[in-house]
């Protein structure tokens, strides 16, 4: 006989009863801001507070990168930043669906979308994909394709080391598929899709490859900026 919970469910912030995920206070509170124009007064490519800088912040202006910009729902360190933290180490996967539909009238102009690879280690450990959930979410409220033409090398963990060593280690961390994908040739956009961008290292050394293999532009998606 099949056993029912009659608990009430809560809200993931708050612990208020009688709603899931979030209650109607908290999603007022989290709601990424509608506007890509809300993020002015911070580094298009880090999101970091830009001080004197006009454009890029200092150490986003010292490289030379294979995008435009990152573009992200929120900062990791705002108010929103806490649900993040949920999805990512919590395994709150529900919290997806709050963010697709936002994230949909971000992805402009549309094109195929690109994970950043996980280390297998780690998923096992986990037991899931973030990024996985994540695309997998945007790809069926956009309608987008989702191409899976990179590969991730076995590395230093990324978050032990400094700006620099993150980006020397990024480069030998992900590879193109191997054979390397017909399609990337002379597609005009693709979204790379990550969950948290923190230097830049990562997606750089992703999208350097997209690049090489043909593809004119990569455009940067994530959830949070750090």
């Amino acid at each position: 006989m099949e056993c029912l919970s009659f608990l009430p469910t809560r809200c993931l912030s708050c612990a208020r009863p009688g709603s899931a995920p979030l209650c109607r206070h908290c999603l007022a509170r989290f709601q990424p801001a509608p506007n890509p124009e809300a993020g002015l007064g911070r580094c298009p490519v880090c999101d970091q507070v830009r001080l004197a800088e006009v454009e890029l912040c200092v150490d986003c202006g010292a490289q030379t990168w294979s995008f435009p910009l990152a573009e992200g729902l929120f900062g990791y360190n705002d108010p929103a930043g806490e649900l993040l933290r949920l999805f990512k180490f919590g395994g709150n996967k529900r919290l997806v669906e709050l963010w697709v539909r936002a994230a949909q009238a971000r992805l402009v102009p549309q094109g195929p979308l690109v994970p950043v690879p996980a280390l297998a280690s780690r998923v096992w450990r986990r037991g899931w994909d973030p990024v996985k959930t994540l695309i997998q979410g945007l790809s069926r409220q956009a309608g987008l394709p989702v191409w899976k033409v990179l590969d991730r090398r076995p590395s230093a963990v990324q978050k032990t080391l400094d700006r620099a060593g993150r980006l020397t280690n990024a480069q030998s961390s992900y590879a193109l598929a191997h054979p390397i994908p017909a399609k990337l040739a002379g597609t005009p956009l693709v979204w790379l899709i990550d969950d948290v961008v923190t230097t830049g290292a990562t997606v750089e050394a992703c999208a350097r490859l997209l690049r090489q293999a043909g593809v004119r532009e990569v455009r940067v998606f994530c959830l949070g900026l750090h």
